[in-house]
C-alpha cells in the first residue's frame, strides 16, 4: 500500500499541464496487487479529468492476464513494446 500511495503522489506531481498522453512502462514490473490496480484506476480518472490519458506497454504474460481479468485493458490501453516504438516514436 505504501508504494502505491507514493506512486500516486509522485505521478500526479510529475504531470504537467498540456501533456495529454502518458505512457507507463511495465517491462520491469513483475507484480501488481489490488492497491496498485486501484491506484492505476485513480490515476486514469484524475488524468482524464485533466484532459490526459494513460497508456501502458511492456506487460509480461502474467500481468497481462491479471489486467485482463481485472477488466483494465478497456480502461488503460495496452501496447506491445514493438507497437509503441513504431506508433509513438520517442516514447522508448
Amino acid at each position: 500500500m505504501e508504494n502505491a500511495r507514493e506512486f500516486y503522489e509522485d505521478f500526479l506531481a510529475l504531470h504537467q499541464p498540456g501533456i495529454t498522453d502518458i505512457f507507463l512502462d511495465f517491462r520491469e514490473v513483475r507484480f501488481v496487487d489490488s492497491s496498485g490496480i486501484g491506484i492505476l484506476l485513480k490515476c486514469e480518472k484524475d488524468l482524464r479529468e485533466r484532459g490526459a490519458r494513460i497508456s501502458i506497454f511492456g506487460l509480461g504474460k502474467s500481468l497481462l492476464s491479471v489486467f485482463k481479468l481485472a477488466g483494465l485493458l478497456p480502461v488503460l490501453p495496452h501496447y506491445e513494446v514493438s507497437e509503441i516504438s513504431s506508433r509513438f516514436p520517442g516514447v522508448i
